[in-house]
């Protein structure tokens, strides 16, 4: 990983001893509870954002998640810049910044397809 102004140094396990490695701003993972075997095996990962449909216990329903990702110390620099992790609990998907862009358009045109839905079921019931 790039030394960047944002990353900050944190503590991680790495095959029983504890060192001291670059972490991305947004990562909130506990690498120190992960006790990985060697560095290539760090994983950095950003909090959930969930997309939930209403019913169901305890009132919504987890459709998919979306995460960043990132394996900054992986052998292969290719491998090494951030992601966006999208899965619906059994199915990952990782997506580069020019998919994730795609995505992000593909979700705003299903929302408003979903909206244009939601307003026939209206008509139809008044």
């Amino acid at each position: 990983m790039a030394a960047t102004a944002s990353a900050r140094l944190v503590p991680a396990l790495i095959n029983g001893r504890t060192v001291r490695i670059e972490c991305l701003p947004w990562c909130v993972t506990d690498h120190v509870a992960e006790s990985e075997r060697s560095l290539e095996d760090v994983a950095h990962a950003g909090a959930l954002t969930d997309l939930v449909v209403p019913g169901g216990e305890p009132g919504l329903r987890l459709l998919a998640h979306v995460r960043l990702g990132a394996d900054s110390y992986a052998p292969d620099p290719a491998d090494q810049d951030p992601f966006l992790v999208v899965s619906d609990g059994s199915e990952s998907h990782h997506l580069n910044p020019k998919q994730a862009g795609q995505f992000a358009d593909n979700l705003i045109a299903f929302a408003e397809q979903v909206r244009s839905l939601a307003h026939a079921i209206t008509e139809v019931a008044s």
